[in-house]
């Protein structure tokens, strides 16, 4: 019981040490990267800060990992150095079993941030980005040819859709049952006000009377319009949504027969992030556990943060790959995984015949 709580506590210290530095890097870099829009609308100084400060949460969940891997390895490094190690050995304990001990406290307490994380992040992230573009006055989305939408029996085109539940330049064309067009309505703006719409120069054509009706109003308030879950599903990025959102928009989508691969696709990476975080750690470990006397430690640590840095980037490109070949999401984030556990594997039987033992 001893030796998994030191374990435990120098994983903490060298967690917490690292966290802190790679968050403060983040946060300055994040800050500098504002500071061209400075004094664009309204978005001044106070602003900028408030929206940096909102945005630590997120700065601090995606350096996680990485001060994770950082962090153990350092702390795992120093305890080498000081032969902490082999006095482990002598006393009974192997190196497997340490290495066991390790990545056991670390996926879960990785479980325990990601759980907390989840909850508390799309929050203050939302909150940053809708405060950023509102000062700014900035359009989440705009294409020259629109952004279509799929809502029951109707195609939506939006031209612009700005943070403050603003729309521009709509297109709706209502099918029957029949799949023929019904009616095409265009509304020049939309405005969103808890459960109403206001709607500014309304054409509505009706195409199944004839003759042909076309009608045309200045102002028009319903309550419903555009579903709104449409609107957050195409506008939120994965970091802005909690996993209990996600499952709910997969449910949405796949009640409307609409297409929710990439939202299926958010939910396995959050699944599997835990995971992802220990086997970072797993594939750099083998190299702090070679020849303990050996006088290139620090180049080992250095060749196992790196291995551990490529394995998270690799990960989040491969899935993107294996969607535009007609993969499962499941199976495009398990196959990363399975492939750098494999070499997980080979590099500590490789390290395990250089005198792991």
């Amino acid at each position: 019981m001893i030796i998994p709580f030191y374990l435990f506590k120098r994983f903490l210290l060298g967690l917490f040490v690292s966290i802190i530095v790679l968050v403060s890097i983040e946060t300055f870099f994040s800050f500098t990267a504002e500071i061209k829009y400075l004094d664009q609308g309204n978005y001044n100084l106070i602003a900028v800060l408030k929206y940096t400060i909102l945005n630590i949460p997120k700065s601090i969940d995606i350096m996680y990992p990485y001060a994770v891997l950082i962090g153990a390895m350092l702390s795992l490094g120093a305890m080498a150095s000081d032969m902490e190690f082999v006095s482990m050995q002598s006393a009974g304990i192997s190196v497997t079993k340490i290495i066991s001990i390790i990545l056991v406290q670390v996926f879960l307490f990785s479980c325990i941030f990601y759980y907390i994380s989840d909850s508390v992040i799309p929050k203050y992230s939302s909150k940053a980005e809708k405060k950023k573009n509102i000062a700014l006055n900035k359009k989440i989305i705009f294409h020259h040819n629109g952004v279509w939408f799929k809502d029951k029996s109707t195609f939506i085109k939006i031209d612009e859709i700005y943070a403050d539940s603003n729309f521009r330049g709509i297109t709706m064309y209502d099918y029957d049952e029949n799949d023929e067009l019904k009616s095409v309505k265009y509304v020049k703006e939309a405005y969103a006000d808890n459960n109403k719409w206001l709607l500014k120069n309304v054409t509505e054509i009706s195409l199944n009377v004839s003759p042909v009706i076309k009608k045309e109003y200045a102002e028009q308030v319903l309550n419903n319009f555009i579903d709104k879950n449409l609107i957050s599903i195409k506008t939120n990025k994965s970091h802005n949504i909690s996993l209990q959102e996600v499952t709910n928009n997969i449910s949405y989508l796949e009640k409307n027969n609409l297409d929710s691969s990439i939202q299926r696709k958010i939910f396995w990476e959050k699944i599997f992030r835990p995971i992802s975080t220990v086997l970072m750690l797993f594939l750099a470990m083998p190299f702090i556990f070679g020849k303990l006397r050996s006088t290139n430690t620090s180049k080992r640590i250095v060749i196992g943060i790196f291995i551990g840095i490529a394995f998270f980037i690799i990960s989040s490109i491969l899935p993107n790959i294996g969607m535009l070949i007609g993969l499962t999401p499941f199976i495009n984030i398990l196959l990363p995984h399975v492939v750098f556990a494999i070499t997980g594997k080979y590099l500590y039987e490789y390290q395990l015949e250089a005198g792991l033992r």
